[in-house]
């Protein structure tokens, strides 16, 4: 393990820092009307922070033969066993990536709410640093604490800015997110104490404490407490993901959030959960998540089913946006339940191939939205002569929705599905129906708006095609849905072996092998005497796969 300068902190203190310069009198409306002065300091803190973590990895496998982990650890609340415990592995790394990539992306769109002015990127920034700690985190206190903090920005943002039922669906959003974090919350108090005795008796005395591989090496809970605390945990990531039927929040405040909002919500905020359930639940409840493998494989798979035909009925942009991430994201909560290697790290590249796509579709729909005046598909009709250039990128990000080869959604789910068929090959094969629902409703829609009868326009026809820096981040985020459908291998060589670590506690092969012994936990390469790091060994897909392939 790898501890050293520049700290990881930093990559949460950088954009929190950038947020508040945002907020000073140098930015005041009458001395930065446009806030583009603004809009260019946050772009060079959103890319700052990217060339650190980038910095920061390659740092960490400056040996080939070493697995990616670089740690921080640093006092808070020592008395009370609370740490700042920040890990940059495989599996934290992909997501703080996307989180850079996606603010960036959202802050170099020319698109902002007019009346915003700078407080639209402090937000955006602040944004970035909660979602960028609760993906480093590895403390349940203060991973609990980036995870209540990380819903401010949306909240304040929609209820500043959003639509004309914006305050309705802050409060909605609010409640829903409360609801799920509080048994959290006590499941996280619960496991601690139970945890403190064990621990105790190891040391002498009581000992509390909060770090995730402490409490999940000394594994002091029983396979009833594993239940009890492990319900609590999967309600709030259940709720944050969204998985059916704890979705209700997401497609009113995909509506009514700004269009940047709602972008950046929908490309990062469900991935806490997907994350959350694999970083955290199958280190700390094992038997819990064997258990409840089938029923979240069953969830999934469901979710996919019913996100593409509610998806396929909606008339409103965003609304079929909205059921189109719930159907998306069910691919990855059927690859967790199934619990093999292959499945999972399929689901982890799937979750970040969906961030990338998502995020592209909302900022090109919104600039089409912001031209139309409607969010209405049957007032949309014959746009593809009047802007060619957004045609073409959404044809790009719409076959990308669709899974078609060559693009990274294609990747992430013919994982999912090679990992989960012999785990659950019912449910398996009911999320293939999704897929071809999927491609009707993504193709009716696009067809449709681009190609269909030209329809009256009700928008500003002096708004312009995309040009200028629009162009530049769709040309970015396309090619690089592109590159991880082509090769996705080095993106993968990442993913696994942090899976493989994560997964050590579960029988090989998942819900496919659920009597086989539990796998031995692999050391890590870089320090086998540090026992936080636990890594295991690097391993390629094709390993993965013969091992999903063999029973065992």
């Amino acid at each position: 393990m790898i501890t050293g300068f520049p700290p990881l902190s930093f990559l949460i203190l950088i954009p929190v820092i950038g947020a508040v310069v945002c907020y000073g009198p140098w930015f005041a409306r009458e001395r930065d009307a446009q806030a583009r002065l603004c809009r260019a300091w946050s772009l060079a803190v959103s890319a700052m922070t990217l060339v650190l973590l980038l910095a920061i990895a390659k740092a960490g496998v400056s040996d080939p033969r070493v697995v990616l982990s670089v740690s921080e650890t640093r006092p808070w609340l020592p008395s009370l066993g609370i740490n700042l415990n920040l890990l940059l592995d495989g599996l934290s790394f992909v997501f703080c990536l996307l989180t850079c990539v996606v603010t960036l992306a959202v802050i170099a769109w020319s698109s902002r709410p007019a009346e915003a002015g700078p407080s639209w990127y402090g937000l955006l920034l602040v944004g970035q640093s909660t979602v960028l700690g609760a993906f480093l985190a590895t403390d349940l206190f203060v991973f609990y604490c980036f995870f209540e903090l990380m819903l401010l920005p949306v909240l304040v943002a929609m209820a500043l800015w959003g639509g004309p039922r914006r305050l309705q669906a802050a409060l909605k959003f609010l409640l829903y997110t409360i609801v799920g974090s509080v048994p959290m919350l006590l499941s996280i108090l619960y496991v601690t104490w139970v945890s403190s005795e064990a621990l105790g008796h190891s040391s002498g005395g009581t000992k509390f404490t909060f770090d995730l591989f402490s409490l999940s090496t000394v594994n002091a809970l029983s396979p009833t407490q594993q239940i009890a605390a492990g319900l609590g945990f999967l309600v709030a990531f259940a709720v944050k993901t969204p998985i059916v039927p704890l979705h209700g929040w997401l497609p009113e405040t995909y509506r009514e959030a700004p269009h940047g909002t709602a972008a950046f919500t929908a490309a990062l905020l469900g991935k806490v959960g997907v994350y959350g359930i694999i970083r955290f639940m199958f280190p700390l409840f094992p038997d819990f998540m064997l258990l409840a493998g089938p029923y979240l494989a069953a969830a999934g798979a469901i979710g996919v089913v019913y996100g593409a035909m509610v998806a396929m009925v909606q008339r409103d942009v965003r609304s079929l946006l909205a059921y189109s991430s719930i159907s998306h994201l069910g691919f990855c909560i059927l690859g967790i339940g199934v619990a093999s290697d292959l499945a999972i790290t399929g689901a982890v590249f799937q979750a970040v191939s969906h961030g990338l796509v998502t995020v592209a579709l909302f900022l090109v729909f919104g600039k089409v939205i912001e031209r139309e005046g409607t969010r209405d598909l049957d007032s949309f009709g014959g746009l593809a002569q009047q802007i060619p250039v957004s045609a073409f990128f959404l044809m790009v990000f719409s076959i990308a929705a669709v899974a078609l080869p060559l693009t990274s959604s294609f990747v992430g789910e013919f994982l999912i599905i090679i990992g989960s068929w012999k785990g659950a090959p019912g449910w398996t094969a009911l999320a293939l129906v999704g897929v071809v629902l999927g491609a009707v409703y993504t193709l009716t829609a696009y067809l449709k708006t681009m190609f269909g009868p030209e329809r009256e326009r009700s928008g500003a026809a002096s708004i312009p095609d995309m040009r200028g820096g629009e162009v530049v981040v769709a040309a970015a985020l396309a090619a690089a849905i592109v590159f991880l459908g082509v090769f996705p291998q080095s993106t993968l060589d990442t993913i696994a072996p942090a899976v493989e670590q994560q997964l050590a506690k579960m029988p090989e092969g998942g819900l496919a092998n659920p009597r086989a012994q539990m796998r031995p936990r692999a050391s890590s390469a870089a320090d086998a005497a540090d026992t936080q790091s636990s890594e295991g060994l690097v391993q390629n897909i094709a390993l993965a796969g013969k091992q999903e392939g063999t029973a065992r």
